[in-house]
């Protein structure tokens, strides 16, 4: 799907969640553009292992970056067409075919779950026009990057309590058990590393904005372990019930 991410107002000076947020659109950027030779090019003079913004004291993050950093080293110099056909065929498995029944849509993941909503698209929009976004036409307000962006710009914007409350009822509701099924299900390592790393930050901001706002993750939610256990055996996260 092609499209340009989406715009937002410029942020405060030296918001306190910049970083996180910085690491939400770079991460939204893997999701939204299929691979070039110019952007592994990019990736390889920027790896993300100590350049991702944020510190991870945790595997999983740790593990996908230098997974990500491995397959891009490994390369050739310089990175020709016939070495980015197989990243790109794997992007197009996951946000264009659907060939890995992974959609990137929560409508989708909501569907699946025998729980479609026919407000969603309107709740997302006020979420967009909340977090001061113009909609882009090259997303619908549900998938994958939309989501990210309109969260890292309410973390720009300051409103770590409104990103809190819709981190809780949107993307942790569909995003890891999407990139459950990406990590599990895709050939290339690139992006299961890719996959791997969005939920391990949207589950590691989830925590910072607990201490942050004084707004602890649902009653229903489980501990750490088992979370990520979940997402490895790609199962369906639980809701948190909040209405959108």
């Amino acid at each position: 799907m092609n499209g340009s991410l989406l715009e937002h107002a410029p942020p405060p000076p030296a918001a306190p969640f910049a970083p996180a947020a910085a690491a939400l659109r770079r991460l939204a950027a893997f999701h939204a553009m299929a691979p070039t030779a110019e952007f592994l090019t990019g990736l390889r003079a920027a790896p993300l292992h100590g350049g991702f913004g944020i510190a991870f004291d945790r595997d999983d993050a740790l593990q996908a970056m230098a997974l990500i950093d491995e397959v891009v080293s490994d390369l050739p110099d310089p990175i020709d067409p016939d070495s980015v056909a197989p990243l790109l065929a794997d992007f197009t498995a996951i946000h264009r075919t659907l060939a890995y029944r992974a959609s990137p849509l929560e409508s989708d993941w909501a569907a699946e779950a025998g729980q479609p909503d026919p407000g969603l698209a309107a709740a997302l929009r006020r979420w967009q026009q909340q977090a001061g976004l113009v909609a882009d036409a090259g997303f619908p307000p549900d998938h994958l990057v939309s989501e990210l962006t309109l969260l890292a710009a309410l973390l720009e914007r300051g409103q770590a309590s409104d990103a809190t409350r819709f981190l809780d009822q949107h993307p942790l509701r569909w995003i890891p058990a999407l990139c459950s099924r990406v990590a599990t299900r895709c050939r290339e390592p690139f992006y299961a590393g890719v996959a791997i790393l969005t939920a391990a930050h949207l589950d590691h901001l989830r925590d910072l904005l607990a201490g942050a706002c004084g707004l602890p993750r649902p009653p229903d939610d489980d501990s750490a372990d088992i979370r990520r256990r979940r997402w490895a055996e790609g199962r369906l996260p639980r809701t948190c019930g909040c209405d959108g």
